[in-house]
């Protein structure tokens, strides 16, 4: 009788050990497949959010720029520094979940007709996956926004 409870237990951990295998696979499969989603809508907003306030101000690529990495208009401080010099631009912190400014393209197509808009891409900006099959840092598809500009 001894015998046949103890392979019991065997067989129990065994099995408890491939279902938390599995149950483990899928839990950080569904935290990678989050913040893809999490980290990609909010990169749409941003990029909206700068397309918007572009479109009805006068038009300065810097600051539709600076509203996709820091969602305001100019950068936060340098630590240290309370405000930024005269050719400092490029010396800017990176925003949101690493963006950096290069990850950003401002433009306006069609100035002064009918056709004219501000058209914001965001494009290699990074995920990094927390999955051992696939832990590795890959770059989203690009994401862009474009508006009719009415600003002055």
């Amino acid at each position: 009788m001894r015998s046949q409870n103890s392979k019991r237990r065997g067989q129990s951990l065994v099995e408890a050990t491939l279902i938390l295998l599995v149950f483990v696979s899928i839990f950080v499969g569904i935290i990678d497949l989050g913040q893809v989603l999490f980290i990609h809508q909010t990169l749409v907003e941003r990029t909206r959010n700068a397309a918007r306030y572009g479109a009805v101000r006068p038009y300065d690529a810097l600051a539709m720029e600076n509203m996709v990495l820091y969602a305001s208009p100019t950068p936060p401080p340098m630590p240290g520094n309370s405000e930024y010099a005269e050719g400092e631009v490029n010396h800017r912190p990176d925003g949101i979940f690493g963006l950096t400014p290069a990850m950003v393209d401002v433009q306006r197509f069609g100035v002064g007709s009918n056709d004219d808009r501000v058209v914001i891409t965001v494009s290699n900006y990074p995920f990094t996956f927390f999955s051992p099959l696939i832990a590795r840092v890959v770059t989203g598809k690009p994401i862009m926004a474009s508006l009719p500009y009415e600003g002055s």
